[in-house]
């Protein structure tokens, strides 16, 4: 529906499936949502809420608006979202919910049954932890163990111990990986002494996944993810302006190299014929090589002992297409413009802009992660501008190298 329709609608939903619809709405309906709530309806909203996810609509907030519907709140659920306000967006602590089952190791199976169903009301049941006095985790039990033990069976004959847990400062993309792995439902998260702070769900991580692939593919094409939640024209043209100022100045160098070389042009203007198959081969495989790493990387297929191998195989990879390719270009330029220097000029330029093509792209995403910066950024523009530059400098040296030892009087 239209903007202006969208709030008069969801303003006849009832409390609970409106506080379920704020919870699932994309961020340019939420704001457009937000913009026309008063504090006082919002906040009775977010008492319907689960905790993760009200802490999530608070920090979309303005600061003083979130202080002032905070302040409305009733006092357990501020208690609640205040222990998970601190915790980074982007991390596990800001991913996890503070609704959990916690049993005792001394309780007997129908004491704990009987507290799950006084626990449990309309929230999703995972898994049931087991912690200590001190509220230590201890390990956890399966609900279906649970249900199929008799009913004098303690919870310690039924725990498992040491599960799998998270810090709530691992990064959520690394909590993802984890949940992948070991096709887990629930993933506790403990702080550094072992005490249990709260869980994170499989629902939450489908959403992580969401987001980091869409981050992913914003920063490939150099935009950025805040785009999501940008509504202004201008606002969307800054963002993505100074990433295009960067490709520009990328252009502009492969216009130096040109007039570097404009003198030998002269004297060979066969070689301007296949400028742009040069160019556009090594940037597609400099793209491909890129694209492949930057995967590869967010879903944890290349460690640190394997990064050299990765390197190795694309270069071997793109050894082989560049062979191929610069083969039958070298044809084609022989039966083009009959000249057997300057096809052989044409051939070795393509396999060997390939071949750097794919090098850089293995190698700029490993480089951009160690420096701390995302590596999706160098399988876009940036890659493929830079790729341009260096496979016609790369191009032309070989040219005059050719021409000259083949026909001195080329100069």
């Amino acid at each position: 529906m239209s903007e202006d329709d969208q709030p008069q609608l969801f303003s006849l939903i009832a409390l609970p499936l409106g506080a379920d619809t704020l919870s699932e709405v994309e961020p340019p309906t939420l704001l457009t949502l937000l913009d026309h709530l008063e504090d006082q309806r919002l906040s009775r909203y977010i008492e319907y809420m689960d905790p993760d996810d009200a802490t999530d609509l608070l920090g979309t907030l303005p600061e003083d608006r979130m202080i002032a519907v905070m302040a409305l709140l009733a006092d357990d659920t501020t208690e609640t979202v205040e222990e998970l306000l601190p915790h980074a967006e982007d991390t596990g602590g800001g991913i996890m919910t503070s609704r959990l089952v916690t049993l005792r190791e001394e309780m007997t199976v129908e004491d704990a049954i009987q507290y799950l169903r006084e626990w449990a009301n309309e929230d999703e049941v995972f898994y049931l932890f087991v912690v200590d006095g001190k509220q230590h985790l201890i390990g956890t039990v399966p609900l279906r163990r649970l249900l199929l033990a008799s009913n004098t069976t303690r919870i310690h004959q039924l725990t498992r111990p040491d599960p799998l847990s998270v810090r709530p400062d691992m990064d959520q993309d690394e909590v993802a990986q984890i949940f992948s792995a070991y096709n887990l439902l629930a993933l506790p998260v403990v702080d550094e002494n072992g005490v249990l702070m709260g869980q994170i769900t499989v629902d939450d991580i489908m959403d992580v996944i969401q987001d980091e692939a869409t981050e992913d593919i914003y920063e490939m094409a150099a935009m950025s993810s805040e785009e999501l939640e940008e509504r202004s024209v201008f606002g969307v043209v800054k963002l993505r302006l100074p990433w295009l100022m960067v490709c520009l100045a990328g252009t502009l160098l492969s216009g130096g190299v040109i007039d570097v070389f404009s003198e030998s042009l002269r004297n060979m203007n066969l070689l301007v014929l296949f400028i742009p198959a040069i160019m556009a081969m090594g940037g597609n495989s400099g793209i491909q090589t890129s694209t492949v790493t930057v995967r590869n990387m967010a879903i944890g297929h290349i460690q640190v002992g394997s990064i050299f191998a990765m390197v190795l195989r694309e270069l071997r990879i793109a050894g082989t297409m560049g062979m191929l390719l610069g083969i039958l270009v070298y044809i084609v330029a022989r039966i083009w413009i009959g000249d057997a220097i300057v096809a052989a000029c044409v051939g070795t330029a393509m396999f060997s802009a390939i071949l750097l093509s794919a090098a850089l792209g293995a190698m700029v995403p490993i480089i951009f992660e160690k420096l701390g910066v995302d590596p999706a950024v160098a399988s876009g523009p940036l890659i493929t501008t830079l790729n341009d530059g260096l496979s016609l400098l790369l191009y032309f040296c070989i040219s005059i190298l050719f021409l000259t030892l083949w026909r001195p009087g080329f100069l």
